[in-house]
């Protein structure tokens, strides 16, 4: 027999936002229920290992070990290995658990809804994708840094964003031969080296040596990305991870599995070196090509998206603070848009308050204070997958304040 169940706010997904929101939320006295797919809570967080510039290293998976632990002494029901498949007006909550059992709660009804579903990875469509040895970087991370698997003893990392370059490096920590780092094929945005430094720029905080920190400031100003990649040498090193951003993916080779990779070199506008084609053995592909929101339930509730790609691309209408144009939903984290787990975990942290506050339990009085912490940690974050990331937030909670205005909430 099915079972209903009645609380105040139900949080679905317990990754970084979802959880810092739960606890938040439960500190101001809110009944939480806290709803996660997977077997344990923390999302992505568990499988993020990389050293910040202080040399301290941040180990997501101590991080969500202490949030999880949190949740439970303050009384917050979590229900783990349960899917969220609809969310009404109301609110009710359909869910269904992988676990079963006589007693398996099917219905919860809220006063109030946080949907914090995060990002999923965007895909990298080659010849040869579908082997089997070819994975996404998420998929690396998850086997790596969770799992203590390694992807393949050799591999080749495709695609150059904060993922694959600290994904890339957990890999070579966990004896994985990171054979390098190239640029996608031609087919996929960002695949020549003048676009690649343009992004770089954003990424210069990750660099291990000053050279290349400094040098990635520089790449920001007009211009200067193209006479870089004129005067960009084949190879730059990485923690000791060939970097070769004049070289690119052509097709993964292999009959039943991988065996290896096929690159070309390509000039500064992304044109092929004719003649430069040879193939690389390996057992394994990582490919990474970016995150988007992953926001299916809030899209099925009739909210007004907007399309950024400021923030990663399309989200649903919302304030600074997590509230959408429906009073009692909220959302967090990188359902709002792509970021790193500093950012989510505050970003959930205001969610919860803003939520308790409206369900009359207390005062959001650190608003204004908390929203100013979070610009300056956006500025501030070692992982920027978009420079103009802030720009975008404004952009979305200037929409949302004119929506309120004119009373189209």
């Amino acid at each position: 027999m099915s079972t209903v169940m009645d609380t105040e706010l139900v949080v679905v997904g317990g990754g970084p936002a979802g959880l810092a929101a739960a606890i938040r939320a439960a500190e101001c006295g809110t009944s939480v229920v806290l709803i996660e797919e997977n077997v344990s809570l923390g999302g992505k967080l568990r499988g993020q290992l990389h050293e910040e510039l202080s040399g301290e290293w941040w180990i997501g998976w101590d991080l969500s070990s202490d949030l999880a632990s949190k949740a439970q002494k303050l009384g917050i029901t979590i229900l783990t290995e349960t899917v969220v498949w609809g969310v009404e007006d109301g609110w009710r909550v359909r869910v269904s658990s992988s676990r079963g059992g006589t007693d398996a709660v099917s219905e919860i009804t809220a006063r109030a809804v946080l949907i914090a579903t995060g990002a999923v990875e965007c895909s990298m469509p080659a010849p040869g994708w579908t082997l089997p040895g070819v994975i996404t970087i998420g998929g690396a991370q998850v086997l790596t840094n969770i799992h203590r698997v390694r992807p393949g003893k050799r591999t080749v990392v495709v695609g150059v964003d904060p993922l694959s370059i600290t994904i890339g490096r957990s890999m070579k920590l966990g004896d994985v031969e990171v054979e390098s780092i190239v640029l996608p094929p031609a087919s996929v945005h960002l695949s020549s080296p003048v676009e690649t430094l343009k992004r770089l720029a954003g990424l210069s905080k990750l660099a291990p040596y000053f050279y290349m920190r400094f040098g990635g400031k520089l790449l920001a100003l007009p211009g200067l990305a193209s006479v870089a990649a004129r005067l960009l040498p084949r190879s730059l090193s990485l923690w000791g991870i060939p970097l070769k951003l004049s070289t690119r993916l052509v097709r993964v080779v292999g009959d039943d599995c991988v065996t290896g990779v096929e690159l070309e070199r390509v000039k500064p506008n992304g044109q092929a070196v004719p003649g430069s084609r040879r193939i690389v053995a390996v057992d394994s592909v990582c490919l990474s090509n970016g995150l988007v929101p992953l926001n299916d339930l809030a899209g099925a509730l009739g909210l007004e998206f907007v399309n950024s790609s400021s923030v990663g691309g399309r989200v649903p209408l919302h304030s600074t603070a997590g509230a959408t144009q429906k009073p009692g939903l909220y959302l967090a984290g990188n359902a709002l848009g792509v970021e790193g787990a500093k950012v989510a975990l505050k970003q959930g942290e205001i969610a919860g308050s803003e939520i308790a506050s409206y369900l009359g339990h207390q005062p959001y009085q650190e608003r204004e204070r908390e929203l100013s912490e979070l610009r300056r940690m956006r500025r501030e974050s070692e992982f920027t997958f978009n420079e103009h990331i802030q720009a975008g937030h404004d952009e979305v909670e200037a929409l949302f304040q004119k929506r309120v205005t004119s009373g189209t909430r």
